[in-house]
């Protein structure tokens, strides 16, 4: 049985990508052992406890560890594996290397301690991967350009792709008026990096639309600026695996991310395929660069890309037709871009 070490220090509830791959490589037959951190809460002191035991249960563990294969998620999860290569500098272990976001040299220097600490100490684990995985080609590029003496046969692309089970879920059964516009968006919500204000100019208070918003991340400012309107309202959050219940109740989902830094900009958020998974039209804000490769105008569900910042020229009548087209079920399913890393963990694996 192939056995694969993982390390990812942040909460795996909060990242649906993790979930999904352990889910998938159990299925095929995989001997998983995951570590991740508690992070309970911001008081400082203890997310500096919590990541020291962290480092130590996790270095310990490996150290030991009869596995051939080390997958670790961000900077701040490599100072586990760091430690072993450093202890056994010879290891023949393989080691794999995923980041869910992109940060450049300036961005690091905002991020915190241990994400600094361990992209500095990481640079010498680069060299000694088999698998660098981005999200998307975009932030691969950047990430190039930054370390150019990575060997491009090792750099790979690991997209944020729903289960295929998404795809076979059922529409709910719902009275549809056919004259309203049921809008969703599902997510962290801000006021600040968001067009949530330049959205509800258009769709608040207009009884051709509802919009729903699923989250479990929102401030007391965008509780007031929603609640000025009728037809907007806060559901709360929603877990991962219940969002296909959601399934026919919407007609479109919303990305609304300004793209203020580099990771936005070059960022196709988990969301388009979630809600393209759904059958749902995509609104997605016309700011996030590496979005612009998935957009579907000629069959349906469409993934359209929107100036949030000029939406009175925004034509909703074609947006909203679907006159002429045939549908086209997604193709986005994460089991068909897991199967490459699975490959690659499986060749001359035999423990």
């Amino acid at each position: 049985m192939i056995k694969v070490d993982i390390f990812h220090f942040r909460e795996l509830e909060k990242y649906p990508p993790i979930l999904n791959l352990l889910s998938y490589s159990e299925k095929q037959g995989l001997k998983l052992k995951c570590f991740s951190g508690r992070y309970y809460g911001k008081n400082k002191l203890i997310i500096l406890t919590d990541y020291c035991l962290f480092t130590i249960r996790s270095f310990c563990f490996i150290l030991f560890s009869k596995s051939k294969n080390i997958l670790y998620f961000e900077s701040i999860s490599s100072i586990p594996v760091y430690l072993l290569f450093l202890v056994l500098p010879y290891s023949k272990k393989k080691l794999f290397i995923h980041y869910h976001e992109f940060f450049d040299k300036n961005e690091y220097r905002k991020q915190s301690f241990f994400e600094r600490l361990g992209r500095i100490l990481e640079i010498k684990l680069l060299k000694k991967a088999i698998w660098i995985s981005h999200t998307n080609k975009d932030r691969m590029v950047h990430f190039h350009q930054e370390f150019p003496d990575i060997d491009k046969r090792f750099l790979r692309i690991l997209p944020n792709y729903p289960p295929s089970s998404w795809l076979k879920a059922s529409n709910q059964v719902r009275i549809k008026n056919n004259n309203l516009i049921n809008l969703v968006y599902i997510g962290s919500l801000s006021d600040k990096g968001m067009y949530l204000e330049n959205l509800l100019e258009m769709v608040g208070n207009n009884p051709r639309f509802t919009v729903d918003f699923y989250s479990h991340k929102f401030t007391d400012e965008v509780t007031k600026i929603i609640s000025k309107y009728s037809n907007c309202y806060i559901k709360g959050a929603i877990a991962y695996k219940d969002i296909p219940k959601l399934k026919g109740f919407y007609d479109i989902g919303l990305v609304l991310y300004k793209g203020l830094s580099i990771n936005f900009k070059y960022n196709a958020p988990n969301k388009i395929f979630e809600y393209l998974a759904l059958d749902l039209d995509v609104w997605c804000s016309d700011k996030l660069i590496t979005a612009r490769e998935y957009e579907r105008l000629d069959f349906f569900p469409k993934m359209i890309m929107v100036d949030y910042e000029n939406l009175k020229h925004f034509n909703l009548e074609m947006a909203i037709n679907r006159d002429g087209l045939t549908y086209k079920p997604s193709e986005y399913v994460c089991e068909s871009v897991y199967e490459q890393l699975i490959n690659v963990i499986s060749e001359d694996s035999c423990i």
